[in-house]
């Protein structure tokens, strides 16, 4: 955060100081006591199951020389106190004023139902060649996260990259009126979140908030090989499946495909893709701008040559050169638990346990598929919040693992379950499918049948933490 004085930043979260020296200067705010840092602000959320005023004693004691607060509070020696209605608000409200202050700053909002995480950190690796760029950290993409990230902001940036969920209609747009972005990218539109937005027309609807809030010379970056995508694209160009330059919302359109037959209609188009199992990259030859390109990146899987095409076009819109480009790629690094590869005793793992739904499970399938030299075993659990399309969604993936020659399937829990009955219908043999209600019987059944050369997904929604099958197969070594 910029240096701003106690007075002004009071003005900027519409509170009131109780306490403190209104020419005091402050530039970083936590909301985590656990993580207050001498100097900080502590602004304390009120959240679903945590209330930040009761961690202020913790948050003082740690260091922080203010407070924000809505209500009333005992002073503190030395400590700063500002009175707010809402403290969350006051958080959004003071990422806000601090984005404010930074008129030439470029920023790129990436949403989809799955890649964009990845997606951001590969944007990221390419501009940071070049300029100096901030990105989201960790997972810090919603009403909380989101505004931390903005007040990372110090004034020297040229880029910020920040991702932006949505579980709620209205999620992304909150999200893009505090960041202002005025370049988009969606990476695609399927069925995440649908138990709380009712269909995947409605996760289309809070994705497109990005394009219907960018600022400035508004661009957006959009996947042409997703359906739901086009379907957005269709509602800014005026006609279905035709793409203009700009649209009458005076929004650029660019986008990008894999897809045969597509080069012609689309502005980066990604042909001649080869993985490489044992150097777990993939090469393939760019074609945009009027120029053939070959790129080779260090992901593996279909899906991330898809998301380095989105990036390659969110980098060249800020400037950087091909050069920069191509080196970005070499080096891309991915946040923990997605699509780690992991080694042990000849054994591939790759932990992708961060989180889980159709579009990111196929995704992850063929990751597996593509760096598989031997026996290829999926561990998966269940795809939580979907709703009413639980049980189909869950067998599609059986369905799907079939057609892609899976080994050996086990799964995690009653509803994925459905993943194995789904596989069974498809035709793959019950003795290959195995199904347990605990890690523990997974990690003692992998230790037992798992050999060297085999490949090992490991993949579940956030909640089941199944990150810990792979620490307990890591404690007999690896890397």
């Amino acid at each position: 955060m910029l240096d701003l004085q106690l007075q002004e930043i009071t003005e900027a979260v519409q509170g009131k100081i109780l306490q403190g020296n209104p020419r005091q200067s402050f530039n970083t705010v936590a909301i985590d006591s656990r993580r207050v840092k001498p100097g900080d602000i502590f602004i304390a959320i009120v959240g679903e199951k945590n209330d930040g005023h009761d961690y202020i004693p913790e948050a003082v004691e740690r260091g922080a020389r203010a407070v924000i607060t809505s209500r009333r509070i005992e002073p503190y020696s030395r400590v700063a106190i500002i009175l707010v209605r809402d403290t969350t608000v006051a958080l959004q409200d003071l990422a806000l004023y601090n984005r404010q202050q930074m008129k030439d700053l470029k920023v790129i909002g990436v949403t989809g139902s799955a890649g964009k995480t990845t997606t951001k950190d590969m944007i990221y690796s390419l501009i940071r060649q070049e300029k100096k760029v901030l990105r989201t950290r960790e997972n810090y993409n919603n009403e909380y996260g989101l505004p931390l990230c903005l007040l990372d902001l110090e004034g020297d940036e040229d880029v910020a990259v920040l991702e932006m969920a949505t579980r709620h209609i209205g999620d992304i747009r909150l999200l893009a009126r505090i960041a202002l972005p005025q370049i988009g990218v969606i990476t695609n539109i399927g069925p995440a979140h649908v138990q709380n937005l009712g269909s995947i027309k409605n996760v289309a609807r809070a994705k497109q908030e990005l394009l219907e809030e960018l600022k400035g010379e508004r661009l957006a970056i959009l996947n042409f090989d997703n359906l739901e995508v086009r379907n957005v694209i269709a509602n800014f160009s005026g006609e279905k499946g035709q793409i203009t330059p700009t649209s009458s919302s005076d929004l650029k359109i660019i986008t990008y495909s894999l897809e045969k037959g597509q080069q012609d209609r689309v502005d980066y188009f990604a042909e001649d893709i080869e993985f490489f199992q044992e150097e777990e990259g993939a090469s393939f030859t760019l074609k945009a701008e009027g120029t053939s390109l070959p790129l080779s990146i260090n992901r593996t899987g279909v899906h991330e040559v898809s998301n380095a095409l989105a990036a390659v076009a969110a980098a060249r819109a800020v400037g950087v050169s091909w050069g920069g480009i191509a080196e970005g790629l070499k080096n891309i690094q991915i946040t923990d638990l997605r699509q780690e590869i992991r080694r042990i005793d000849g054994i591939k793992i790759i932990n992708d346990t961060y989180n889980a739904n159709p579009l990111s499970m196929k995704a992850g399938i063929d990751s597996l598929i593509n760096l598989a030299a031997g026996r290829k075993i999926a561990v998966l659990g269940a795809m939580l919040e979907l709703g009413p399309i639980e049980k189909a969604a869950h067998r599609e993936i059986g369905k799907y693992l079939v057609e892609k020659e899976l080994d050996i399937l086990i799964v995690l829990g009653k509803t994925a379950e459905e993943i194995a009955e789904g596989a069974l219908d498809a035709g793959m043999p019950r003795q290959f499918i195995y199904a347990y209600q605990n890690k523990d019987d997974i990690t003692g059944l992998l230790r037992r049948i798992m050999r060297s050369g085999d490949t090992i997904l490991i993949k579940g929604s956030r909640s089941l933490e199944m990150e810990e099958i792979v620490d307990v197969l890591l404690e007999q070594g690896g890397r």
